[in-house]
């Protein structure tokens, strides 16, 4: 175990391991992306987490010398990451394909590459994390090997590469899939038991016995391709000879708990991903906003903090302690309308945003006076309340009427 943990998580000169050097369980196959991707759970997993982080605008911040902060449009580095990425991407596709690769091989690369003579980042363009290898030399220093189609190999500086690693040792990330090979091996065992059991249209296999002497191989044959023409032909149960059994071999599907296998190995994907089993199954009973924000906080925060931090260590703009990278997590709620609103209400009403502010954010015109910060006064201090503006209570006067008899 020490040693495992040592040249697991140590980090030590060169080719750096992304999956498990002694599996739990002998003779399992290698997790590849295209067995990966044939299982049902997985792609759904990938697909959710994936989407959800590439929905979300990444912004360049610039700090002012207040702390205030502002996008700042006009540095390249945010043209990047909102507009164009490459010349062949959009952004979502730029997010989704590194995280991709983020959760299916534990790290998502990234060329950087630079303007001839200028400083700044001309384009990003991803890179499939099956085609490259971490090397430490050793001077210390980190090399990245991509490995063409073409069995051409490319040696990229550490500053070339955009690497955006999953849980590892902070040389490289641990490749999820790899150490999910047990559980992806018993999900392709169970799809391969059901396949069969309707392709042989829930039959249960057996052997057939006979009192009867010994027939001969051509009486053998005749008498089985008879039975095996009954018995697929849909007509009802098979009629055996006086003197033939079937003896069941397999347990029935019931038994073998099949369905309930496959509902399992969904469980544990789910947990592999960290994606509450009711986002992927659709219970309706389930209490889905808390399901969504425990998903937001616990898995899809930690990715974008994530990201965030590499891209501010590698790509910089002109003034880099002036600027910051974030992903715009306000937009998680964009999906809600009403969570939308009253969020909308409560920034107008505390004079957090303005209300032309609020109405970028939802595509609507600016509209006259709508740039100043309001608030509601109901909870103001009461000395500073125009008493003046409210009418004065008055106490009734009561008129005796002394010509009629008074009630004793």
């Amino acid at each position: 175990m020490f040693s495992f943990l040592k040249g697991l998580l140590g980090q030590y000169k060169g080719y750096q391991r992304t999956q498990p050097f002694v599996p739990i369980v002998e003779d399992v196959k290698p997790a590849t992306v295209n067995n990966v991707l044939q299982i049902p759970a997985i792609w759904q997993c990938v697909n959710k987490i994936a989407n959800t982080m590439a929905t979300l605008p990444c912004d360049v911040l610039k700090v002012g010398e207040d702390g205030r902060t502002e996008i700042d449009r006009d540095c390249h580095l945010h043209y990047l990451l909102s507009e164009r990425p490459n010349k062949d991407m959009t952004p979502f596709d730029f997010f989704r394909a590194m995280a991709v690769n983020y959760l299916i091989h534990g790290n998502a690369y990234a060329r950087i590459d630079r303007a001839r003579g200028a400083d700044y980042v001309a384009a990003l363009y991803p890179l499939n994390a099956g085609q490259v290898k971490i090397k430490v030399t050793d001077s210390g220093s980190t090399e990245y090997e991509y490995y063409s189609l073409d069995d051409t190999i490319q040696t990229f500086p550490a500053e070339r590469i955009l690497h955006w690693k999953n849980l590892g040792n902070g040389t490289v990330g641990l490749s999820l899939t790899e150490f999910a090979r047990t559980t992806l091996t018993e999900a392709v065992s169970a799809q391969n038991a059901s396949i069969s059991l309707f392709a042989n249209k829930g039959k249960i296999n057996g052997i057939l016995s006979a009192d009867a002497p010994i027939m001969n191989k051509a009486q053998t044959k005749q008498f089985l391709e008879a039975f095996l023409e009954m018995r697929n032909a849909n007509l009802g149960i098979p009629l055996l000879p006086s003197g033939f059994r079937f003896q069941q071999l397999a347990m029935s599907p019931v038994d073998t708990q099949l369905l309930q296998t496959r509902e399992f190995v969904v469980k544990e994907f789910a947990r592999w991903f960290g994606i509450p089993y009711a986002l992927l199954s659709g219970d309706p009973g389930s209490d889905v906003d808390a399901l969504n924000n425990y998903f937001y906080k616990t898995t899809i925060l930690p990715m974008c903090v994530g990201l965030e931090q590499v891209i501010m260590g590698r790509i910089v703009c002109g003034d880099p302690e002036g600027h910051r990278v974030k992903f715009r997590l306000s937009e998680l709620n964009r999906a809600t309308d009403a969570q939308r609103a009253q969020l909308n209400a409560t920034y107008v009403q505390n004079g957090i945003k303005t209300r032309n502010e609020v109405r970028r954010e939802e595509g609507l015109r600016d509209a006259e006076g709508g740039d100043v910060l309001t608030a509601q006064t109901n909870l103001a201090p009461i000395d500073q309340l125009n008493l003046d503006n409210f009418p004065r209570e008055t106490t009734p006067q009561t008129v005796i009427d002394d010509t009629k008899p008074q009630k004793q």
